[in-house]
């Protein structure tokens, strides 16, 4: 049951517009998220006795800043201009409570490497399921070049996509089966991301595709293994590079022009608009340093959020929300980089070894993707917040298999008291 509704869940966050309930986005989601959250509470207390205490003390760390920013946005309720809109941080971080504890539980049980394949597949099944209906015209669209798809926004769009495509290029190096379908989902996510004209999750969407090979390069080098592959890859991508700006310009030019007039130095408008509404939030911000305007609070009349994570924490929760949402950051970036360090350096041999080292580097990508992304952009609103969720959750449970026996590593981590499954052990 739990793993069922998991791939629901998976399923529903690409149609928040479609999955609403009383008019309001993304309730659905919300439904599962909960259902998931109530149900995998008790066992996963017991699969916390078995974690590594690095995947332990992070998800207790960032789940506890969590709750702490659904107190104050409670709390907020009592001073906002609309306090029904102080949900929406509480339902970004019920996401968390949701998936970190189910995906661990499910991991922990017999056959988890099975499972946990299953759920990383149905992301990549949504990624080319969505790109297609939003290429053939399905779904909404502001503008014939700005499909969003069935989010709100195509902004929205592309930071899901952008998230999704290094799972999706994970998922095609680690296989050895359907390669071909597995490209093509992945041609699928890129033009998904060109038709949602998001200059930015674009930019950044081939980037993380280019640190994501590269990184799987250096791995490759270390091991001195496929030199005809990285040569190979070396030379092919400047050139798909340029086949993806190309394509940009084809099939949506005015994205493709606004791009080129930043690169170039220019100020675009959404730059500008852009920069005048950090500016606003930041003087919202330090007129209400200490609780802020409250959560999920309009900017004026302005726009919905400040496009900036940070900037929009201070601006709805004040310092207190901008210290807790930092944390989370701190925390997980610090993750993401020692456990992309450990993988370069990982002596585990085997398939099942090489499966999950590339698979702790794709989701790793995955989840610095959605946090940059929301530097611009949604500022970790609950349409998006589960394309954090879900690749932090995955990586911390590939980040532990690579200390099973199974993966072929010979150290002993400290573990809790407790014994079980040996998923999370050396």
């Amino acid at each position: 049951m739990l793993q069922a509704s998991i791939l629901l869940l998976i399923v529903s966050i690409w149609f928040p517009g479609a999955t609403r309930i009383a008019g309001t986005d993304g309730s659905l989601s919300f439904l599962l998220a909960l259902f998931c959250a109530l149900v995998s509470i008790v066992p996963y207390a017991e699969a916390t006795k078995r974690l590594h205490r690095t995947e332990a003390g992070l998800a207790i760390a960032v789940l506890t800043m969590s709750a702490f920013i659904m107190v104050l946005s409670l709390l907020s309720a009592l001073h906002a201009d609309n306090p029904i809109r102080t949900m929406r941080a509480v339902f970004a971080q019920v996401f968390g409570f949701a998936i970190i504890p189910t995906i661990a539980v499910i991991a922990a049980r017999p056959r988890g490497f099975e499972a946990i394949d299953r759920i990383g597949m149905a992301m990549v099944i949504m990624v080319a399921a969505t790109s297609c209906l939003v290429a053939i015209g399905l779904g909404d669209a502001r503008f014939a070049d700005r499909a969003e798809g069935y989010f709100k926004h195509a902004n929205q769009l592309g930071i899901a996509l952008s998230a999704g495509l290094p799972l999706v290029a994970a998922k095609l190096v680690a296989s050895r089966r359907h390669r071909i379908l597995l490209s093509g989902c992945l041609l699928a996510g890129l033009l998904g991301l060109v038709k949602s004209g998001s200059k930015t999750n674009f930019v950044l969407g081939v980037a993380g595709l280019g640190t994501f090979f590269g990184l799987y390069s250096v791995y490759l080098v270390i091991r001195r293994q496929r030199p005809v592959t990285v040569i190979a890859g070396t030379v092919a991508a400047p050139i798909l590079f340029q086949l993806s700006l190309a394509t940009l310009q084809f099939l949506n030019p005015r994205a493709y022009r606004l791009l080129s007039l930043q690169l170039s130095g220019g100020e675009a408008h959404s730059i500008v608009s852009r920069q005048k509404l950090w500016s606003i939030s930041i003087d919202l911000g330090l007129s209400h340093p200490f609780m802020g305007v409250g959560a999920g609070q309009w900017v004026g009349d302005i726009a919905p959020h400040s496009h900036n994570l940070f900037i929009d924490a201070f601006r709805t929760l004040g310092v207190p929300g901008l210290a807790l949402v930092s944390v989370i950051v701190v925390l997980v970036v610090a993750y993401l980089i020692s456990s992309v360090l450990h993988t370069l350096v990982d002596s585990g041999k085997g398939e099942q070894a090489t499966e999950v080292n590339v698979m702790v580097l794709g989701t790793s990508v995955a989840v610095w993707n959605y946090l940059v992304a929301n530097q611009m952009s949604d500022s970790f609103g609950p349409s998006t917040s589960a394309f954090f969720w879900l690749p932090l959750a995955l990586l911390m449970v590939y980040r532990g298999m690579q200390r099973s026996p199974q993966t072929g590593l010979d150290q002993e981590p400290e573990l809790h008291a407790g014994t079980g499954s040996q998923l999370f052990q050396h």
